[in-house]
């Protein structure tokens, strides 16, 4: 390494005591607000990575530059906070500027400067649209029996949830795969009467017929090849607790039959054996088939039906509760971390509106593994947009039929208001006037005349 180079290296760090240096300059660049250094001459020291990023410059670069070559603020000059900060040796808090970049654009944040001696300031940058963002997800926001979520609609869901857990009725969970039945069916056994008891969960889709009568009802000894002993099923299993039945559209007509008998006479018979043996359990139920339909072509016993449905909660996808996504991505970035091992500690807006554009057609199981494969991915402890799958690299494009056609849809609900429709579509307003730039649409033509 040349001298040039060596200076450069040592500029980007600011010196401290001790051999924690390293440590710390890991821990600045994963912190989640921009930080950089000034000297009395207003000279860049240091930068770390979310500064960078905010500001679209090259951290390196920007070492011993001007600040203002970084950055151009509407502040700048005498009224600087970071001039303030040094001249009167007092931290200056939350000074909202607008900041144009080295590429020409601009961005909007709140600063703050705090005087190091020697004429040095250390100064923090907080991008006022995160901020924003991060108060709508914490608005509002909830957990329950891992759960999580803001919008009324799965508020709702979990309004039904305490409703009906009190009681032993049998529970039908309807919704398209992915939208969390499964955690709904333990949080109605976790606040029943029955939260002490076994919780034994059965996917229906993952046995053949023969071997699923004995997951669920036990067989006798020699009942069948391979069956050298007698073994309970599952309904004994769970005595005194719950039995979730996942994929219960999937079962062939004769288990059906033993279903139907286990749900009106609360006993089961081991396959192999003619004796009745009784359970005390709830039933809780989940598909994702239409069973009214599958009833009418034949394939789903009317009788089984009946018994299966007598209190129906049905999940929303995630496409029509936009609202949870920020609030989902956060617990689940939390959980693709813990089980990395990679600390990753926030999403970028460009990336977190990509996730509010997209379809989610595998729901929450797809978020789930899309940000897992984001941290993987990603390199500066912090999800952005190129960590994203290539079929998430951003929002879809305004013009495409599809999408100007949720655009105009939210437009017409609010009235031409910009700022509720984004709210609708759940993005930001900046986004929302982008997609309506390219789409060629006007406020003006949705507003009521």
């Amino acid at each position: 390494m040349d001298s040039m180079q060596r200076n450069v290296s040592d500029a980007t760090k600011v010196p401290r005591p001790g051999d924690d240096a390293p440590h710390l300059d890991a821990l600045l660049d994963v912190l989640p607000v921009g930080v950089y250094i000034v000297d009395k001459d207003s000279r860049i020291r240091m930068m770390n990575g979310t500064a960078a990023r905010l500001l679209r410059v090259d951290a390196t670069k920007m070492v011993g530059r001007p600040c203002k070559e970084a950055m151009c603020c509407s502040f700048c000059g005498p009224k600087c906070a970071a001039h303030d900060a040094r001249d009167e040796g007092v931290t200056q808090r939350d000074f909202p500027v607008d900041l144009r970049r080295a590429d020409g654009t601009t961005v909007s944040v709140k600063i703050d400067a705090a005087p190091l001696g020697r004429g040095d300031v250390a100064v923090t940058l907080r991008d006022v649209k995160e901020l924003e963002r991060v108060q709508r997800a914490v608005r509002g926001r909830w957990a329950f029996h891992g759960l999580v979520g803001a919008s009324p609609a799965m508020g709702e869901v979990v309004a039904q949830i305490r409703n009906v857990a009190p009681y032993d009725s049998t529970v039908l969970l309807l919704g398209e795969s992915g939208t969390g039945k499964e955690l709904v069916a333990r949080a109605i056994h976790a606040e029943s009467p029955r939260a002490a008891k076994p919780f034994v969960t059965v996917n229906c889709s993952a046995f053949s017929e023969g071997i699923l009568e004995s997951e669920l009802f036990g067989h006798a000894r020699g009942a069948f090849t391979g069956a050298e002993r007698e073994r309970a099923g599952r309904f004994e299993t769970a005595e005194g607790g719950t039995v979730f039945l996942d994929e219960l559209g999937e079962i062939s007509p004769k288990v059906q039959v033993r279903l139907l008998r286990a749900l009106q006479e609360r006993e089961v018979e081991r396959v192999g054996e003619n004796r009745a043996r009784a359970v005390d359990v709830r039933v809780i139920a989940a598909t994702t088939k239409d069973l009214h339909r599958e009833v009418r072509e034949g394939r789903f016993r009317e009788d089984l039906f009946y018994r299966l449905n007598v209190f129906t909660l049905r999940l929303p996808p995630l496409r029509d509760r936009r609202e949870d996504v920020p609030v989902l991505a956060e617990h689940l970035l939390r959980r693709a971390s813990i089980r990395t091992g990679k600390e990753v500690l926030s999403i970028t807006p460009d990336a977190m509106d990509a996730l509010m554009a997209h379809a989610w057609p595998g729901n929450v199981r797809e978020l789930e593994n899309v940000l897992e494969s984001a941290v993987v991915r990603c390199h500066e402890g912090m999800v952005d947009l190129p960590d994203l799958p290539p079929g998430l690299s951003g929002p879809a494009p305004a013009g495409s039929p599809a999408e100007s056609e949720r655009v105009r849809t939210a437009l017409h609900r609010a009235a031409g208001s910009v700022t509720l429709a984004a709210k609708l579509l759940g993005v930001h307003r900046t986004t929302l006037w982008r997609w309506m730039c390219e789409a060629g649409l006007h406020r003006e033509d949705f507003q009521p005349e």
